[in-house]
Order: C-alpha cells, then sequence, then structure tokens
C-alpha cells in the first residue's frame, strides 16, 4: 500500500468516527460512555481497601525499618537506612494523596455526569404533548435519558 492510499484511508477512517459512522480507537461505538454503578464501586473500593491497605503497608516498613535503624545506629547503614525512611514516607504520602485524589475525581466525575443527566431530564418531565381534539390527555413525556441508569 502507498503511503497516499494509506493516508487516504487514515483520514477516511477518522471522518467516519467523527460522524459516529465507526467504531473509536478502543474498539467502541465512538460515544461517550459512563457507568455510575462502576465509578460507585471504585470508590467503595478505594475507601474501604486500596488507601486503608496502602497506610498500613507504609506502617508496616515503618516499623520494620525502624527496628532496622535502632540495630544499625553506630553504622552507616543506619544512616542509610534512616535516609530511605525518609523517602518511604515521603513515597507513601504522596501514594496516599494521589489515592485521595482519584477517589474525588471519581466522585466529582459522577455527579457530574450522571447528576447532570439528571437535572436535563427533569426539566422535560413535566411536559405533555398537545392532545388532539377530542382525545384524552396524554402522560408526560419521559426523558430516555432515564434508561441509562
Amino acid at each position: 500500500m502507498s503511503f497516499d492510499d494509506e493516508w487516504a484511508k487514515l483520514r477516511s477512517d477518522a471522518g467516519l468516527r467523527l460522524a459516529g459512522a465507526g467504531p473509536g480507537p478502543s474498539g467502541g461505538n465512538g460515544g461517550v460512555s459512563s457507568s455510575e454503578g462502576k465509578k460507585k464501586a471504585a470508590v467503595r473500593a478505594l475507601e474501604e481497601h486500596v488507601l486503608p491497605d496502602t497506610r498500613a503497608a507504609g506502617k508496616v516498613m515503618d516499623e520494620t525499618t525502624e527496628a532496622a535503624v535502632k540495630g544499625f545506629k553506630d553504622w552507616a547503614t543506619g544512616a542509610g537506612l534512616t535516609t530511605a525512611l525518609k523517602g518511604w514516607r515521603t513515597a507513601v504520602s504522596s501514594l496516599e494523596k494521589a489515592l485521595a485524589g482519584e477517589k474525588t475525581a471519581l466522585s466529582g466525575t459522577n455527579q457530574l455526569l450522571h447528576g447532570g443527566d439528571r437535572w436535563t431530564g427533569g426539566q422535560f418531565n413535566g411536559l405533555t404533548p398537545p392532545p388532539a381534539a377530542g382525545a384524552q390527555p396524554q402522560p408526560p413525556f419521559l426523558s430516555k435519558l432515564q434508561n441509562y441508569r
């Protein structure tokens, strides 16, 4: 395949994806998708397991290394372990902050995407179609956003 042929195919494929006619790069349908339940489960896992387990692992390392520092206090190894322990504590603290930030971001994204959808759908719940002459009033239009729960 020549460069021009390959370039034309790539442009065509990109145009189809932009128009929503082809699969996206990840093999999906090219649309934005979000799972409220999966985000809540991820937040719950971060709160209940990942963050506490990270703290516990950090403490175990602290205790073990502190015991080794005491054993080697008069040696260069003790000084090296002290420096390593400071670095370890900084790394654990940074990891905890990053995980907390991810938890906050997941919660915020969930509220932004799904809360906005609910708000927008709620704006249309009270609308009713105009009744035909002599016909019974119709129920309100239902938002199709409700299908994505």
